[in-house]
């Protein structure tokens, strides 16, 4: 009976040693792999930290770029259509500035502040977007005609253009002229979402009526997009080729610029010895061409260029 009960204990003592250094061992693996994975974390983490541009965005990658002015912006998928400051209608012979408005309290867009001033519904579509961009103007004034006196005298496929600053020029065609009572008019129809680039535009019309201090109908002119430039709208976005002659002299790093429109700046990469290339630096189109660094020994660089629709290029050749 005690050798039975002695040969129990010893099994028993066995197992649980056992079953014990197996705890112990997967505890130790289970370690192990997590001080690995929070490694690797923390190198991810530390790169990303290092990789300036998963951290900004363009406008604050490249601090000019809010003032930049380069040539007409590119038309493809990436356009995001434009802030339109000059409009041009031959066919009634206007040319006029356009300002930014807003809704009044009334709910209603607001109204050029000249009679010869055209005013944009900055709160709806930008002209070149899928949607309804909305133009409003005068037609007349205490002293006689205003700049949209005869936007009734408008015809189909007459053209439209519109120009923003940095002189991407638009040009819209006239689909359908239509009148309506003051407060008939099909809010949606004219301001509302649409997957065609419309441009609206709208002046009063009728006998002015002095009660309500405002025309008895509107004037409702609906433009579509020329065809050639809403194709144009569907293609994808080129990037731009790399910079060149990129060289090392010291701790400063210089290349020759990218001598294409749109470009607004370019990125730095730095390789360590054993390690990745990683973005260091970005610098602005209206910046000096060059990057100092003034940790360089034994390091390796390449830079590419970025334009106005976030496309980046390929890397320039290798500089040490």
């Amino acid at each position: 009976m005690k050798k039975a009960i002695v040969l129990t204990y010893c099994i028993l003592s066995l197992v649980l040693l056992v079953s014990g250094g197996l705890y112990f061992k997967e505890q130790m693996v289970e370690a192990k792999e997590t001080k690995q994975q929070a490694a690797a974390k923390q190198k991810e983490k530390e790169a990303q930290s290092k990789d300036l541009k998963s951290r900004v965005t363009l406008e604050e990658e490249f601090a000019v770029l809010k003032k930049h002015k380069t040539e007409a912006k590119q038309l493809n998928k990436e356009f995001k259509g434009i802030i339109p400051e000059k409009v041009s209608i031959p066919a009634v012979h206007v040319e006029a500035s356009i300002e930014q408005v807003g809704v009044l309290d009334s709910g209603e867009m607001a109204a050029p502040s000249t009679e010869n001033g055209i005013s944009w519904f900055e709160p709806g579509a930008k002209p070149g977007v899928k949607g309804n961009a909305v133009l409003a103007g005068h037609v007349d004034s205490k002293t006689g005609p205003a700049v949209f006196y005869n936007l009734k005298n408008l015809k189909k496929d007459d053209e439209i253009t519109v120009r923003d600053a940095q002189g991407t020029t638009l040009t819209f065609v006239v689909k359908r002229i239509k009148s309506y009572p003051r407060d008939k008019a099909p809010l949606n129809e004219i301001f509302g979402y649409s997957n065609k680039r419309n441009l609206n535009l709208i002046t009063c019309k009728g006998t002015f009526d002095r009660a309500e201090g405002t025309h008895q109908e509107r004037l409702v002119v609906y433009t579509e997009l020329k065809a050639d430039q809403a194709k144009e709208l569907e293609r994808e976005a080129n990037a731009p080729q790399p910079p060149t002659h990129v060289k090392m002299s010291s701790n400063l790093l210089t290349w020759y610029a990218v001598r294409e429109g749109n470009i607004i700046g370019y990125r730095i990469y730095k390789k360590n010895p054993g390690g990745t290339f990683v973005h260091i630096g970005s610098v602005s189109e209206f910046e000096r061409k060059s990057f100092a660094d003034s940790d360089a020994s034994q390091a390796r660089y390449y830079v590419t260029a970025v334009n106005e629709s976030g496309k980046e290029s390929a890397p320039s050749s290798i500089a040490k």
